[in-house]
């Protein structure tokens, strides 16, 4: 046999992980040790010229060489925390699930994957999707190369009383929120931007019809996240409340927060953030007698009129 094929031998050994020992190797092709110390230094060279992501490494307790990523700690721990948080939004159907999962598991070496797999088992067991089943990595992909051409598109949507229409929408982000990809589009139905739940798409395709959207009009998904709340757009606005609760959770909860004043004993702090008021009062009403809305008046308002129908319902 050749030097190029031990050479590929060797290669396709470690990059399955293996050990690879000199005279182990120089034993099985029937070679001096020295050609197989040249085949490491060419495979070596090899990784070095065309910047492959490896480094092969002697290791002197075990007596052989390993390839391991330039980056090895750090890739496990990232794919460890990315399955992490894809267990926890629920948003993928169990099927999408695992492919995400056996993707992000194969950029790792078969030794790291042996560390993660028991973390992660019991979770990727007992795990519970969102009901709706249906699948989305391709339709996430193909409505962002629209947004990227900025293309008006026709959907076949199915609202939230479960009737099916077909839509004329100028799709100009996906945004993952509480459970469910949202894209955020300029309706034609409505004239202004709309957000509509991906699983409830059943059909896009291209239109010939054109929608133009300024500058100034466009949305920016990043800004977006800092106001919104529960996908709910409602109108932008600045709200001061105080809150006894944890405050972190707070100023979580809305990225434009920051705390005005707080009382000595720290138990009760002045928020004032920026706000899309329909998805915040949502957040506001769900923390009880730990907020009390300050301002706007408007928004005063209303938070005492859905407290008094929903103190109603109990009466």
């Amino acid at each position: 046999m050749n030097a190029a094929y031990r050479q590929l031998y060797i290669f396709q050994l470690l990059i399955s992980d293996h050990l690879v020992n000199k005279t182990q190797l120089a034993e099985h092709f029937a070679v001096n040790p020295r050609a197989i110390q040249r085949d490491i230094s060419q495979i070596k060279n090899f990784i070095i010229e065309q910047q492959l992501p490896y480094q092969l490494t002697y290791r002197r307790q075990l007596n052989g060489y390993q390839l391991t990523t330039a980056q090895d700690h750090i890739s496990k721990l990232v794919i460890l925390v990315l399955i992490k948080i894809l267990l926890a939004s629920r948003s993928l159907n169990q099927s999408e699930l695992h492919d995400a999962i056996t993707g992000l598991l194969g950029l790792v070496s078969k030794s790291d994957q042996a560390e993660i797999q028991p973390i992660v088992k019991n979770e990727v067991f007992h795990y519970q999707p969102v009901h709706h089943q249906q699948p989305l990595l391709k339709l996430i992909w193909q409505i962002s190369q629209f947004i990227i051409g900025q293309q008006t598109i026709d959907i076949d949507y199915r609202n939230s009383h479960n009737q099916t229409e077909t839509r004329t929408i100028l799709p100009q982000a996906i945004i993952f929120s509480e459970y469910y990809f949202y894209v955020v589009a300029y309706s034609t139905k409505y004239h202004a931007n709309r957000f509509f739940r991906l699983d409830r798409i059943f059909g896009c395709r291209a239109t010939t019809q054109k929608i133009h959207r300024s500058r100034a009009e466009r949305v920016s998904d990043g800004e977006l996240r800092q106001y919104i709340h529960y996908m709910q757009p409602g109108e932008k606005t600045t709200i001061r409340f105080e809150f006894t609760g944890i405050v972190e959770a707070a100023l979580d909860r809305f990225p434009t927060a920051k705390v005005i004043t707080a009382q000595s004993n720290h138990q009760k702090v002045l928020i004032e953030a920026e706000v899309f008021d329909t998805g915040a009062m949502m957040w506001l009403l769900s923390q009880g007698t730990r907020v009390r809305v300050i301002s706007p008046d408007s928004f005063v308002r209303e938070m005492r009129e859905t407290l008094r129908e929903t103190l109603g319902l109990y009466q």
